[in-house]
């Protein structure tokens, strides 16, 4: 099993980096003062020495000589940790007193005669303090260099007062950023928690009372998602609920015509042919308006949110195309003059769903039509959207009778249709749901009967 990623520790890693960067940064920039203030304070102390050097320096017959006692000698080059050196150089370049070999200076000096600079002396690292004067007109470079352990220590130490406690506030921060996300987090466990405790037909919404701004969209989104699905699952036990329903009726009619028919080919006195076949047709009927039922029902059930629902691109003149073929014998066969208008309706939709709807239209219309009547099926475009029309010269629909006529298994003023079960405009209004499509019903203006539309919306990119 792939463990996965803690949210905490994912927060922290993605934490610790920028806070080391700032602690590095911080670092150099302590390195940088420390270093800086250390070599200030030793060069002045070497510089110091040298004019103490200089002070000491005299004139003999035109050569300069160094008049420093051992006592003072001693006193002056004696250090607790580095090593001092010293020496003085003539006009020409000559070594007049001091340790031979101190690194000279790498560049011309400055106008106030004096310049610091790193070099090796004997091996060692050292800092050397030089300094230019003249004694009686004759120049004179004085020189003084000692070890850098003093200076090394004293940047040791101020970059360790400077650090740590950077490192113990980072330390710190990141205890109290693990219980600031612990405590940021809470609110993501009490809805883990909520949800562990719900039954499995509990599809409320849950709380957003105390709910943090960050995740207000997701619980949201969670609530439109167990809506959709409580929708879902309530269209489903519709379903069942109206199979049931309806399937009794015809299933307790067919057997009980089937039990008849038995009843009598093995009575007393059997039943003639033409009897039989008069209860075989009996049967038959039934069996086609449950297979009729059962057809109508599967197409509500597709027809339902959460059905199917794969749209693409196409036009109502091929739906209707599609539909033809399968409609107009069944009008030849009522003496209905079935027509078609048609102009391009391009939309998005899915086919099948709508040959489904398109046929309970013309069903819903040839059924209502009388003999030697017309049903005339247009389609076209009105400001970008598609429109399908089925006018008929049946009796219409009252008023009042047009807004119930879509619910299920709704029937005119009661009538008892033997071929009919209520379904095909509750089909014809759930498949336009499903296409955002908008469903009325009118008196046609021609035709004299009921006008059913079905408008689309206008297509991506229109």
């Amino acid at each position: 099993m792939i463990r996965q990623p803690s949210l905490r520790r994912l927060l922290l890693i993605w934490l610790l980096p920028a806070m080391l960067a700032l602690v590095a940064a911080g670092g150099l920039m302590a390195y940088g003062i420390a270093l800086r203030s250390a070599t200030w304070a030793y060069d002045r102390a070497l510089l110091d020495t040298s004019l103490a050097l200089s002070g000491q320096i005299h004139i003999v017959s035109g050569h300069p000589v160094l008049n420093l006692p051992s006592q003072a000698q001693e006193i002056l080059l004696t250090d607790r940790y580095d090593n001092v050196f010293y020496e003085v150089i003539g006009p020409q370049g000559e070594s007049v007193a001091g340790h031979r070999g101190i690194p000279r200076p790498p560049q011309q000096l400055p106008e106030d005669g004096r310049i610091y600079y790193d070099g090796w002396f004997h091996d060692r690292e050292v800092r050397v303090a030089a300094l230019f004067v003249l004694r009686e007109g004759i120049p004179l470079l004085i020189l003084a260099a000692e070890t850098q352990t003093k200076r090394d220590n004293l940047v040791r130490e101020i970059l360790t007062s400077m650090l740590l406690p950077e490192l113990l506030l980072v330390a710190a921060t990141l205890g109290l950023g693990w219980l600031g996300i612990r405590h940021g987090l809470k609110p993501v466990e009490d809805l883990r928690e909520q949800l562990s405790q719900r039954s499995h037909h509990d599809l409320s919404a849950v709380s957003s009372d105390r709910v943090p701004r960050e995740i207000g969209p997701l619980v949201e989104e969670l609530n439109h998602l167990l809506s959709r699905l409580d929708g879902s699952l309530s269209a489903q036990r519709n379903f069942v609920s109206d199979a049931a329903h309806q399937l009794r009726t015809p299933l307790a009619a067919l057997q009980a015509q089937a039990e008849l028919a038995l009843r009598r080919l093995n009575g007393p006195a059997p039943a003639q042919t033409g009897e039989l076949r008069a209860e075989l047709e009996r049967i038959l009927a039934a069996t086609r308006r449950l297979t009729h039922l059962a057809h109508q029902l599967l197409a509500l059930a597709r027809a339902e949110p959460g059905g199917e629902q794969a749209m693409k691109p196409l036009d109502l003149v091929e739906v209707v195309h599609q539909c033809a073929e399968t409609w107009h014998p069944r009008a030849l066969e009522r003496n209905i003059d079935l027509g078609f208008d048609l102009a391009p309706a391009p939309l998005l939709g899915h086919p099948r769903l709508l040959e489904e709807l398109l046929s309970n239209l013309i069903d819903n219309a040839i059924h209502y039509t009388p003999a030697g009547g017309s049903v005339t099926v247009r389609t076209f475009a009105r400001d970008g959207a598609a429109v399908l029309q089925v006018d008929d010269t049946g009796p219409g629909i009252a008023p009042e009778q047009r807004e119930k006529v879509f619910e299920r298994f709704h029937r005119i003023n009661g009538e008892q249709n033997p071929e009919g079960c209520g379904l095909g405009l509750a089909i014809v209004r759930e498949i336009a749901k499903q296409h955002g499509a908008d469903v009325w019903l009118d008196e046609a203006p021609v035709l004299g009967g009921a006008r059913l539309e079905v408008s689309f919306p206008p297509p991506p990119g229109r």
